[in-house]
């Protein structure tokens, strides 16, 4: 087990996957994680005793991870998402699995996301699931995952609703995938109780000028305010054969998929976010921003 690569995987799936619970259910989660192992099938079995519906996704290029949680936990976020109550049940149905497999495709892509920000190398899903693993299914899952497995432990909150724990899974491959300069860099960004240290000495009244939103900003806020955030102008995408690219040269035309009268994507760090229209201001190209996304939306751009 590569312990700061670890630390990497756990924390960027466990981000995703809570931005897409939080989004969709409007509750304020909470996570922690707890200690990770390099994990054999008893190892797995022990998890899959209690935490029964596994998310579990192939990374393209190398690499598997699955999201472990209680089948309570998982009726209950199918019964919010469809109803607003807050049913559980101890087993979940294949409608509940449906619905669990459209959650899971935000939640395992937010994941991704996360990964791919850290590592500036672009991944993938390459195919991802919802399914019911009891203790005997360890192996199926060992064998899911690939050589090597590790286990990671994690509690949660979701205040009224939730209050309870997990684990992820992560393969071998999937730590091999990330340079070792780039895991041990992770260490050094600003954790979320670091920012509440930070943030719990300012007082409503300090503040510093102003910004583009119009709001009060305390004064050593800029601190974070600083951070550069790359947001980028998307105007349209189009998948092509690798044959279609190599024939592409001065001239040529690449159809992408928008009408002229659509309004173009606005993605900050690889996140959709607003949408707008395309304006010239002093000879450059600029974008007039018409909408921000839905919850909703937000949670289909994390795929």
């Amino acid at each position: 087990m590569n312990e700061a690569a670890t630390k990497l995987i756990v924390d960027g799936f466990l981000r995703g996957g809570f931005d897409v619970y939080e989004a969709l259910l409007g509750l304020g989660f909470k996570f922690e994680p707890g200690a990770s192992s390099d994990a054999g099938e008893s190892d797995l079995a022990g998890a899959l005793g209690t935490h029964t519906v596994s998310m579990e996704a192939k990374i393209a290029g190398g690499g598997a991870v699955s999201l472990l949680m209680t089948p309570q936990d998982a009726s209950k976020i199918v019964a919010i998402t469809k109803t607003g109550d807050t049913t559980e049940s101890d087993s979940v149905d294949d409608a509940a699995l449906e619905t669990l497999k459209e959650i899971a495709d935000g939640a395992l892509g937010g994941g991704v996301t996360n990964l791919t920000e850290q590592l500036g190398e672009e991944l993938s899903i390459e195919s991802y699931d919802v399914v019911v693993r009891e203790a005997g299914d360890a192996g199926a899952l060992l064998e899911f995952l690939g050589d090597g497995a590790v286990l990671t432990s994690f509690t949660f909150s979701g205040d009224p609703h939730f209050d309870s724990s997990g684990y992820i899974v992560n393969s071998s491959a999937l730590e091999a995938r990330i340079p070792e300069e780039v895991a041990q860099g992770a260490g050094a960004l600003v954790s979320d109780d670091e920012m509440k240290d930070i943030l719990s000495g300012f007082s409503p009244d300090q503040e510093t000028g102003s910004y583009s939103g119009g709001e009060r900003v305390p004064e050593n806020m800029d601190v974070v305010l600083g951070i550069s955030l790359t947001a980028t102008a998307r105007l349209g995408k189009v998948e092509m054969p690798i044959a279609d690219v190599l024939n592409i040269g001065p001239g040529s035309i690449v159809e992408v998929g928008k009408l002229v009268d659509e309004p173009v994507e606005l993605l900050v760090n690889g996140r959709l976010i607003a949408r707008g229209d395309v304006v010239v201001v002093d000879e450059k190209f600029g974008l007039r921003i018409t909408e921000i996304i839905s919850p909703q939306q937000r949670i289909e751009s994390l795929g």
